[in-house]
């Protein structure tokens, strides 16, 4: 697991991740325009090729936009070659540029020249939609629009017509643009790609070196507390993430020792949370998980509380200097607020709405424990919550 947690932080598969990712919205975005240009040319082109050209665009679209969520969801791309991957994402891109090519030749034969630039700025605007999408991969960004433009610069330029021969130079000015913008755009992703790697890999390297040992270089404090400050927070719902947690409980628990202070610890667990994203797809997942971060931040409004995702869909809340009646009144006040948010849940098994169970635990510190020990215990609450019925507080 951990090979393939570092082997996913590095360029080459990040790239292939940012592909698949930019793909959940660029892949509606094409059903979309095709579905616009379906409309604008239905009179003017045979209703046959038409609709046998959108029912083409359409399958290949939905079921790239399947295995995309599919490969996200499972990471899959992990398990191979990341050269491999990403050929295989390219050679889906490859179909979509090179249908969108097609409805050039085959459309411009039934339409007059006010159509035909129409076709031009529609398609144009699909092509350079879709190279944003790809600007991780340089290679998948040309070939698309070469697959888009070529067809119709060769087929304008070889016809002949001055209005046709003009439209395929307009098509060429619009393809040399738009290669260069995107390798442009390319460059510019990979090379921040590369530099958040080599971060990620500086700031693993000053967190093994011992505090003794730290240096008084101004620069490299500045550049170490920026590193850090953006590895604090989780991406998805904004609260603090584990890294975060794991810094704030080692500093809460040596400042209750030295206070003989309680320390209270709260774990929370979303009721059949996998049920869910497989009933409701990711993305609402994604959105689900959000909502709970803030409800449970809500809640905890003490400047000490600490609520940070703790991992998948569990949170956990530090509380300093909290009582364990103290700790159990927030834990059911927050269960409560999940409650009155009524967010719908028909594929639970507990109620058709989200529902979360939550593990309390309170330790004052000693010399003798270890500060995970809190954790621990309100794992083990969190477990006799769910054994219990889940939706409740233990």
């Amino acid at each position: 697991m951990d090979v393939e947690h570092h082997q996913e932080d590095t360029p080459e598969y990040k790239r292939v991740s940012l592909l698949y990712s930019n793909s959940i919205k660029s892949v509606p975005a094409t059903i979309l325009n095709s579905s616009i240009l379906l409309v604008l040319f239905w009179t003017k082109v045979p209703w046959l090729t038409i609709l046998v050209w959108y029912s083409l665009i359409l399958t290949v679209s939905i079921f790239r936009l399947q295995q995309v969520r599919k490969e996200i969801k499972n990471k899959n791309y992990l398990k191979q070659p990341a050269n491999k991957a990403l050929n295989k994402f390219i050679l889906g891109s490859s179909f979509t540029g090179a249908i969108w090519g097609a409805s050039f030749v085959l459309f411009n034969l039934y339409t007059d020249e006010a159509y035909s630039l129409l076709m031009i700025w529609i398609v144009s605007a699909t092509a350079m939609g879709g190279s944003m999408s790809l600007a991780p991969s340089q290679r998948a960004q040309n070939i698309f629009v070469c697959l888009i433009f070529i067809p119709a610069i060769i087929m304008n330029i070889l016809s002949g017509n001055e209005f046709n021969i003009t439209m395929g130079t307009l098509c060429i000015l619009f393809l040399i643009v738009m290669i260069m913008l995107g390798n442009t755009f390319s460059t510019w992703v990979n090379e921040s790609l590369k530099l958040q790697y080599q971060n990620q890999g500086l700031l693993k390297s000053l967190q093994q070196k011992n505090e003794s040992l730290e240096t008084t270089n101004s620069e490299l404090i500045k550049t170490k507390e920026f590193l850090t400050e953006q590895t604090m927070s989780d991406p998805l719902t904004g609260i603090a993430n584990r890294r975060s947690f794991d810094h704030t409980l080692i500093k809460e628990w040596n400042r209750c020792l030295r206070r003989q202070y309680p320390l209270s610890c709260i774990l929370i667990d979303i009721d059949y949370f996998k049920r869910y994203n497989d009933h409701y797809g990711h993305q609402q997942g994604d959105q689900l998980l959000r909502q709970v971060a803030n409800l449970i931040s809500s809640q905890a409004t003490r400047a000490d509380d600490l609520v940070a995702r703790y991992g998948g869909e569990e949170f956990i809340v530090i509380l300093s200097n909290a009582s364990h009646d103290d700790a159990v009144m927030l834990a059911e006040r927050t269960r409560k607020a999940i409650l009155d948010a009524n967010m719908e849940h028909t594929d639970s098994q507990v109620a058709d709405i989200i529902t979360i169970s939550a593990g309390v635990a309170t330790i004052t510190p000693t010399n003798l424990q270890d500060c995970y020990e809190i954790v621990h215990k309100a794992d083990e609450k969190l477990y006799e919550a769910k054994n219990n019925g889940r939706n409740q507080v233990c």
